[in-house]
């Protein structure tokens, strides 16, 4: 059986983010026709697990202090936009017989200097947009030490690789812009749901409530997550603060004052409860990249949704039918407000949009055919 070494950056287990579903999912996908494993990193947890037919590896990513310190400042100033290097994931790697999957550019130069030239690029952001973004301090400083050197990485990444999967239309023509050689071998494999495992759902835990619900809900460490969750505790739940409840789940909220209609769940395992649970799901994001997960799981769960068109960017929706846009911030309350008191289609037209486009099984085909185009090279 072929086989497929997928390298992701981050942590694969548990599962904590939304960049880690779609490696989690596209590898399902292959698994069908592949022996699949996928390699990660965490700053503790060390293992390796089989998880619906899929083999995940997990190594730490520093030894200790003194490794985890030089491991920063060799990130601004080597070549590498990456330093951490798999330890197991090239043994026995034969590419007559597999293909290596690499989620983003960070690990160009490692399959360099592996002599690995046939290669899949999974980009599951336009990662140099994010030299825009207005991060704190930190990630300026950051950014203005290493954005050229970590563009150019990208871009010989994508210039290199055999094939190149982006999320959305939008990705790609923002890389063929940048990279017009790409054009032929770029396929777009849009983020998506198991629409199967939302619609399985025959009976939830309900929650009492006093006020109609409004959920948001993200890796709150994510500055653009960050960002949101400051703007509904200023700008939005202040002005409904006897109207409505605001709901925030994700890890590492910031620290910031909310006002009393607005609670902190942190992490919580039963995520579709509190979604099915809530009146409308929002997402008020000012900035990121690549495709929102969060607004295909509330359309999944038939959510009506309220989000800028930024945090709906790279969605085929139409606005008005399957999704309420506003970009202005501080006219969300008034969204909100105008959505409750209507008679809206909006949850189920949403629905029907993952239905019809985003489900991934829609996508298997075109993805395999991928493959054994790279393998066939």
């Amino acid at each position: 059986m072929m086989e497929l070494r997928v390298l992701q950056p981050d942590q694969i287990y548990p599962h904590t983010t939304g960049g880690f579903l779609r490696t989690y999912n596209i590898a399902r996908l292959a698994s069908d026709y592949f022996k699949t494993s996928v390699f990660g990193v965490s700053e503790s947890v060390e293992c390796e697990k089989n998880v619906n037919n899929l083999r995940l590896v997990q190594e730490k990513k520093h030894e200790n202090i003194i490794n985890k310190l030089n491991y920063y400042y060799k990130s601004l100033f080597s070549e590498n936009y990456n330093i951490w290097e798999p330890q197991t994931a090239l043994i026995d790697f034969k590419e007559d017989y597999g293909i290596i999957q690499i989620e983003g550019p960070f690990f160009f130069n490692y399959l360099k200097k592996s002599n690995i030239s046939n290669y899949i690029l999974d980009e599951h952001n336009v990662y140099w947009e994010f030299n825009n973004f207005p991060f704190d301090m930190k990630y300026k400083i950051y950014n203005s030490l290493a954005s050229k050197r970590n563009k150019k990485i990208e871009i010989d990444a994508i210039k290199g690789a055999s094939n190149v999967l982006v999320c959305s239309e939008r990705d790609k023509n923002e890389i063929i812009k940048e990279v017009p050689s790409a054009k032929e071998k770029i396929t777009v494999i849009p983020n998506c749901v198991y629409l199967e495992e939302y619609e399985s759902i025959k009976s939830f835990k309900t929650f009492e409530k006093e006020k109609p619900i409004v959920l948001f809900m993200g890796l709150l460490s994510y500055e653009p997550n960050a960002d949101a969750v400051k703007n509904i505790c200023e700008l939005i739940a202040p002005k409904l603060v006897n109207e409505v409840d605001f709901l925030i789940i994700g890890k590492n909220a910031p620290q910031i004052k909310a006002p009393s209609n607005v609670k902190f769940l942190g992490y919580v395992e039963d995520i579709k409860s509190y979604v099915l649970n809530s009146d409308i799901c929002i997402a008020p994001l000012r900035y990121g990249s690549g495709t929102r997960f969060k607004i295909l799981e509330y359309m999944a769960l038939k959510r009506p949704v309220i989000s800028t068109s930024k945090g709906a960017e790279g969605i085929n929706y139409t606005e008005g039918k399957n999704i309420i846009i506003e970009d202005k911030i501080e006219f969300f309350a008034d969204r909100i407000i105008e959505l409750l008191d209507s008679n809206s289609n909006l949850g189920n037209n949403g629905f029907k949009l993952i239905k019809d486009q985003y489900d991934w099984k829609l996508y298997q085909k075109p993805l395999i055919n991928v493959y054994e185009e790279v393998l066939n090279k």
